[in-house]
């Protein structure tokens, strides 16, 4: 396979994935069934989707060197060393290296920017806590503050707070806080809050892009009927289960925080009542399907090596 020919793939590869395959896992039912396989696959989508865009502006870029993709590479990068970083370079060649250039860099600073935008909006809001808040005596572990509404939430970071309303321990029965209380806990262990950063901000940046539009909403739906199973280990998921039903109409939790009633309740709720709500064999395949999709980009490199 020429390296061209791989070019095009690739290209063609980054645009599936950032598209078609994006809104084709949305509608995905299985997805349910395997909570935590499917924010690896929506994962692998976004780096296999941008690995392929880089992948297919530097094949072009280097094309022209005639020695396959590994080398064309070291020759690049040895012509950046020399001085002369574009002589020869055409205008496809150019334009090429520059948007492979581009999705490189402008998205890991984007990435970064919007990831310490998020840590600090999560340290203000644990300082603004400190200042509102006091430790529950019936729940040792959590938060309590004076509002009526009923909010429940997880701010989560290397000091991860957990946090209820005085509307919340009138509302619910001990048990229930206790299975809210757990799910919130299962953010916490799960590193929830840590999955989610890359994802906070692409939907504004790039609304025209299907997987930025989706896979933020998609993910969070997922990492919540995950920590839903963290807390139904522990409680019965009937509990659970009314305990969200309840809080249904709860107060808004802040955006930097992760909210048990926050997202796609009567979805999570349906599947907590259902038997048969998880399966070994999903998140098996669903393993395997993510790892197909994070190698293809590697895989046309190489057939074009």
């Amino acid at each position: 396979m020429s390296i061209l020919v791989g070019a095009g793939l690739l290209t063609v590869l980054s645009v599936a994935l950032l598209g078609p395959v994006s809104k084709w896992l949305s509608h995905a039912s299985w997805v349910s069934r395997a909570p935590r396989g499917a924010v690896f696959c929506w994962q692998c989508l976004g780096l296999s989707a941008v690995a392929a865009g880089i992948g297919a502006g530097l094949s072009i870029a280097v094309a022209r060197y005639q020695v396959g993709f590994a080398g064309g590479v070291s020759e690049l990068v040895e012509s950046l060393f020399s001085g002369h970083p574009l002589q020869g370079l055409g205008l496809y060649d150019a334009l090429a290296l520059t948007l492979a250039a581009d999705l490189g860099i402008v998205l890991a600073f984007i990435s970064c920017s919007l990831m310490i935008r998020t840590v600090r909006s999560r340290a203000r809001h644990r300082r603004l806590l400190d200042l509102v808040a006091h430790q529950s005596a019936a729940y040792p572990g959590t938060d309590l503050i004076s509002d009526n509404r009923t909010v429940a939430y997880c701010v989560p970071g290397l000091h991860p707070r957990i946090v209820l309303s005085e509307g919340t321990l009138r509302l619910l029965g001990p048990t229930e806080i206790g299975a809210v209380i757990e799910h919130e806990r299962g953010h916490v262990q799960e590193r929830h809050g840590l999955v989610m950063l890359p994802m906070l901000g692409l939907k504004n940046l790039f609304r025209w892009v299907p997987y930025a539009r989706l896979a933020p909403r998609e993910i969070a739906t997922l990492l919540e009927m995950s920590a839903d199973d963290y807390s139904a280990r522990r409680y019965d998921a009937l509990t659970l289960a009314g305990a969200l039903v309840d809080m249904a109409a709860s107060g808004l939790a802040p955006q930097c925080a992760l909210s048990a009633a926050g997202t796609d309740v009567p979805q999570r709720v349906s599947r907590l009542l259902s038997s048969s709500r998880n399966s070994k064999k999903t998140a098996v395949a669903s393993g395997l399907l993510a790892g197909t999709v994070l190698v293809l980009p590697l895989a046309v490199v190489a057939l074009s090596a």
